[in-house]
């Protein structure tokens, strides 16, 4: 009895734990949990295997081979009248291996060996694109959440009016036409609430698929925690940390190298190469009449060792297409390398400026939507004691409004760009 109870405890407590663990997210455990559940991130490191092989082979390439080999033959001439069949079975080993390449294998082994830092750089690289669609989607649903408590205060305020309103139109104080005015604000305030919840529920919806959530696992965010105005570093600062940590650069110059190595492996092709090879075999015939197949396969033991120069002579152009092949593959590599850094440095600078800009516009706006919400107070007020129609209040409201729009969109994109710019120079 008090196992099953221990059971049913520890059960209750698994599903308690399990329940919680996608509640109160921060940013950071997004990113965390979308990296943990990407299946493009574990496509990716599946490449991180083969590449680990294939410079694992290139490696071997050095050693000698081993091959054993068993055959079983039946000879006859069926055409002649004495003729009988022969039969035999011999079974030898065979191996050899390199001498000179002119370089070949040691380009290969170092081509794949950039290759292999390439493919583990790419999944990093996939890793930073998923962490930016998840910064991207995690800021705008907490603009969202922003903007549905604007939308809710505004209509809590446009009922508030409403009612009392109604109350002064059914004494006399208020005329049918300002009735509909507020009847009309509540109805718009009501739609704009309306609108912002189903494009959050849509947001919220594209973020907790973006983390391979199941939808019906509990779910919810914590507000970012970064939310203070910092001022921006130099653009050459910036930059300097930004190519530190590019994952693009760090690849670009990787596969420069091994496009480098590539012409070496393709340019061995126009020299002779020297391999060393040797085999022991051995055999027996069934139609010897000494039953002794041990004394046969003695008596047929043997062993040939050589040593092969291969000499390339006339390849048609061959070697000198693999070559230039190779040679056009390092710059188009270059040219990406090049591309790569023109692109850094305009995205550093894009994002320089968009921060500094949003940080600006977020101070600006919340001295504004500050003073906005005491005109409103006032506002309010005025027209609790019968000093401002309602036309005028609604258009104070909207103001106001406007305003906390202005400044939701300055704070968001700021964090936006911020978060950007700290994961492109690392400190994210």
């Amino acid at each position: 009895m008090h196992l099953r109870l221990l059971s049913l405890i520890l059960l209750l407590l698994v599903c308690k734990v399990f329940a919680q663990g996608y509640q109160n997210l921060t940013l950071q455990n997004c990113i965390e949990i979308a990296k943990k559940n990407s299946l493009a991130l574990t496509a990716a490191k599946l490449s991180e295997k083969t590449a680990a092989s294939t410079l694992q082979q290139a490696k071997f390439a050095r050693l000698p081979g081993l091959s054993g080999s068993v055959s079983q033959r039946v000879s006859d001439s069926p055409l002649l009248e004495d003729s009988e069949a022969s039969y035999g079975f011999s079974m030898g080993l065979n191996s050899s291996m390199p001498i000179f390449t002119a370089g070949r294998i040691g380009h290969s082994v170092s081509r794949a060996g950039y290759l292999k830092e390439v493919a583990e750089l790419n999944s990093e690289a996939v890793a930073r694109n998923l962490s930016e669609q998840v910064i991207r989607a995690y800021m705008q649903v907490w603009s969202l959440i922003e903007s549905e408590n604007s939308a809710k205060a505004s209509l809590v305020l446009s009922k508030k009016m409403l009612a009392k309103d109604s109350i002064l139109f059914q004494s006399g104080s208020f005329t049918a036409s300002d009735l509909a005015l507020a009847f009309a604000q509540v109805a718009s305030d009501s739609l704009s609430l309306l609108q912002v919840q189903s494009n959050l529920i849509q947001n919220y919806t594209a973020l907790r698929q973006l983390l391979e959530i199941p939808a019906n696992n509990a779910f919810s965010l914590l507000p970012p925690d970064s939310a203070k105005v910092d001022t921006t570093e130099s653009y050459a600062s910036l930059l300097a940390l930004a190519q530190q940590n590019s994952i693009d650069k760090k690849m670009d110059s990787l596969s420069v190298l091994a496009a480098t190595e590539a012409i070496g492996v393709a340019n061995a092709a126009r020299y002779p190469s020297m391999s060393l090879s040797g085999s022991l075999s051995s055999g027996l015939r069934w139609e010897i009449e000494d039953p002794r197949y041990q004394n046969q396969l003695k008596n047929g033991f043997g062993y040939t060792a050589s040593l092969s120069l291969n000499i390339p002579i006339v390849d048609w152009g061959s070697a000198k297409d693999g070559v230039l092949q190779a040679q056009v593959a390092q710059e188009r590599a270059q040219i990406t390398a090049i591309n790569t850094q023109k692109q850094l440095e305009n995205t550093i600078e894009q994002l320089a400026l968009q921060v500094e800009t949003y940080r600006l516009q977020w101070e600006v706006s919340t001295i504004q939507m500050e003073a906005q919400k005491l005109a409103l107070d006032k506002s309010v007020q005025q027209h609790e004691l019968g000093m401002l129609d309602i036309s005028s209040l609604i258009q104070q409201q909207t103001i106001f409004n406007n305003s906390q729009i202005r400044h939701n969109q300055a704070k968001y994109s700021y964090l936006l760009g911020k978060s950007l710019l700290n994961l492109q120079i690392g400190k994210f």
